[in-house]
């Protein structure tokens, strides 16, 4: 009973506040020195010492995307001369708004390929696995230096944080037939993918020479980036670049060329002779003649984004895992209890009802059974769930099915239950995103709800440490578990998750009759598809 429920009010506990909070400030405010110059493969680098310490911000890992370079697959750094100083964050790369939702807007560039990398204290002998850190966005927004993906907790762990860069929107998705035609593959349009690939690639090459094991190298994303987390999984390009993956919220497991799929190379090429005709540009060439922040703010034609295109994406996602294509990786992925909180929610019932009869055609009765909507305030509530399971759980939980059945791997799976005291949480419940302050121990206002609620304040102090202590040992052994944290059930046949909320405990996985609707309707989504390619054959 001690572990189902665990007294955080403890004055050990409340210590423990006290000691984390301080140490907190101190980790922002805390001056800085230099470090002794290092040496990677295109010249020295120079660091700062910061609390034990030492921080890397802004290594190139490519060549400026810019000029004749931009939609190309990315280019090798030059080397350099001297000592070049990485000690301060380089801009993200072009997009509207910040990089984070609610936190302050980032400068840009489209000179933007960096990454940042904070190394805990070791001896010289020691290899510390690698964490590296893929940003949500949509794609469209993110980058490796916004405030909430501040690696210095996670390191102190004892593992090597990197965060980094990669295109967004249509600076790093545009296809085109003339790109395609450039290129010696034949496609275009992934350039945000062979952005992280290139990094992958750079983290071999040059790990080491920060104290870091090219042999254990944990890949960590949420939202976007789990989503382009299970596509490199299944990239013969990246095989043999990572090692463990964790993914939060995100999955590619819809058929192509469908509203739940990526496009094909043909629709996104379609998609971006429409993208240029908007602007009236008659070709590729008149494109790199426009600013980036001209592409960036034009609106964007259906059937845009990461496309399989056979070379980087080699087909559909979901087939590629059930041939047992994916990478040999252990995985940890999950989800927020209201992940679908935020989605746009519909006005009342008659137009959540149309929206699911339009949507889900004959599972529309079925759907509306398990999501009922007979007054507006059920409407709601049925709609959140709904996007929570569409969007985001039946992704989570087919991953792991398809992962756990192609034998070989652990897998572990979790739904974030915990519903944070800040930012819009309290409001709108544990939605996209909630655990993300518990992963970084980003909390703000600690000090505000230590005094206002010192109990309240104590659980999210000691959900970091449970967090960021399953995280790391994740990295470090491909298993969450270990001393001072509840235990974490394997998702095998039993199918059990991790509840993390003020208590953590195991529970067996809920909304199975959800999960399984989900199924049978993409199942025939891509009968359909199927159907439809052996006409046109």
């Amino acid at each position: 009973m001690e572990r189902r429920v665990r007294r955080y009010v403890s004055a050990g506990i409340l210590v423990l506040v006290l000691v984390l909070a301080t140490a907190a400030f101190l980790l922002r405010s805390s001056p800085s020195q230099l470090a002794e110059p290092i040496r990677v493969a295109n010249g020295l680098i120079q660091g700062t010492r910061e609390n034990g310490l030492t921080v890397y911000r802004g290594i190139p890992f490519a060549a400026p995307p810019v000029g004749q370079l931009r939609w190309q697959a990315p280019h090798p750094v030059d080397d350099w001369q001297g000592i070049l100083k990485t000690q301060v964050f380089k801009p993200a790369c072009p997009q509207i708004g910040a990089s984070v939702p609610g936190m302050a807007v980032e400068p840009t560039n489209e000179d933007c390929l960096y990454l940042n990398i904070w190394e805990p204290d070791h001896s010289t002998t020691a290899k510390l696995p690698v964490m590296i850190w893929l940003y949500g966005g949509n794609n469209t927004n993110g980058s490796g230096s916004a405030q909430l993906y501040g690696g210095g907790q996670l390191a102190q762990k004892g593992v090597l944080v990197l965060t980094f860069n990669s295109r967004l929107g249509e600076l790093g998705m545009l296809a085109h037939p003339q790109l395609s035609n450039e290129s010696e593959h034949k496609v275009s349009g992934n350039y945000l993918l062979l952005d992280q690939i290139a990094l992958l690639r750079w983290v071999q090459g040059n790990i080491a020479a920060f104290g870091g094991d090219p042999g254990n190298v944990t890949l960590f994303g949420q939202s976007a980036g789990a989503y382009n987390l299970s596509k490199l999984m299944v990239s013969p390009l990246a095989k043999g670049l990572f090692h463990r993956v964790i993914a939060e919220s995100g999955g590619d497991f819809g058929p192509v060329d469908t509203s739940d799929g990526p496009p094909s190379l043909p629709t996104a090429e379609q998609s971006g002779i429409a993208f240029a005709a908007q602007l009236n540009a008659t070709s590729i060439a008149a494109l790199r003649q426009m600013s980036a922040a001209k592409i960036i703010a034009a609106p964007r034609p259906p059937g845009t984004g990461l496309n399989v295109d056979g070379y980087v994406s080699p087909k559909d996602t979901t087939q590629l895992y059930r041939d047992g294509q994916q990478a040999p990786v252990e995985l940890l992925l999950g989800y927020t209890a209201d992940d679908g909180a935020l989605a746009g929610v519909p006005l009342n019932a008659q137009a959540f009802t149309a929206y699911i009869h339009k949507r889900y055609g004959d599972y529309s009765n079925r759907m509306l059974a398990l999501y009922p909507a007979s007054t507006d305030e059920e409407a709601k509530h049925s709609w959140v769930r709904f996007k929570t399971e569409e969007a985001f759980g039946w992704q989570e939980v087919t991953w792991a099915r398809l992962h756990r059945d192609a034998g070989g791997r652990k897998t572990f799976l979790y739904i974030f239950s915990h519903v944070p005291p800040f930012g819009p949480y309290p409001r709108v419940g544990a939605s996209h995103g909630a655990e993300l302050a518990y992963v970084f121990g980003f909390l703000p206002n600690l000090f505000f709800y230590l005094h206002e609620n010192p109990v309240r304040a104590s659980r999210d102090v000691r959900l970091v440490h449970d967090i960021q202590t399953y995280w790391t040992n994740f990295a470090k052994t491909g298993d969450p578990n270990g001393e001072g944290v509840p235990k974490w059930p394997l998702f095998d046949a039993r199918e059990q998750v991790l509840d993390i909320g003020d208590t953590i405990d195991s529970i067996d996985l809920p909304h199975r009759e959800e999960h399984a609707l989900m199924d049978a309707y993409m199942a025939s989504v891509r009968n359909r598809i199927d159907l439809k390619a052996q006409h046109l054959q």
